[in-house]
């Protein structure tokens, strides 16, 4: 087992697309799995305290409800998640992008409460976690192509702890402009 192997070690450049950078870079250092489990308690304490109200309206320059926030990283997770499921199974069909204003757009973040989508993700967090730790190190060079471009299973791991990071630092200016 090579260095480049271990759950600790972030993925290359070469190893995404330069998109996903924003995401990849945000990852603090540290066992890739730990860092999904720690997310979960984050995700928690950071939506209990926030009302139907303001999690049911546009703060803007935001163009999303905080509802459709947690939605498009319910959608972003799953596809995350199946990309990295697919590679790591050995599964070399190219995989489709996502049109997060699409998944937005026809879906209905709106009618279940806060609480409802937060536990949605907090569960398939969990799922995607114990799906990480089954995983070989070896695994995590496993590579495909998802949205037309190359990636491994260590970068997708990466992205999912780094996609919602990315928009925790967001929902986070958003309480605290919002005084919530």
């Amino acid at each position: 087992m090579s260095e480049r192997s271990d759950f600790r070690q972030p993925p290359q450049r070469d190893e995404y697309f330069e998109y996903y950078a924003k995401y990849v870079d945000r990852v603090p250092e540290g066992d890739i799995r730990v860092l999904l489990d720690e997310q979960v308690r984050t995700l928690r304490e950071l939506f209990d305290g926030v009302s139907e109200t303001t999690a049911s309206i546009v703060h803007p320059p935001s163009t999303w409800t905080l509802k459709q926030v947690v939605g498009h990283l319910i959608d972003a997770e799953r596809i995350f998640a199946e990309r990295l499921h697919h590679f790591a199974m050995g599964d070399l069909q190219p995989l489709p992008g996502m049109n997060q204003e699409e998944y937005v757009a026809h879906a209905d973040y709106e009618t279940p409460s806060l609480a409802t989508l937060v536990d949605e993700l907090v569960l398939l967090r969990q799922a995607n976690a114990l799906l990480l730790r089954r995983l070989k190190p070896t695994d995590l060079a496993a590579r495909g192509e998802a949205s037309g471009h190359p990636v491994t299973v260590r970068a997708l791991a990466w992205m999912l702890v780094g996609h919602i990071e990315h928009h925790l630092t967001i929902v986070r200016r958003r309480l605290a402009e919002k005084g919530d």
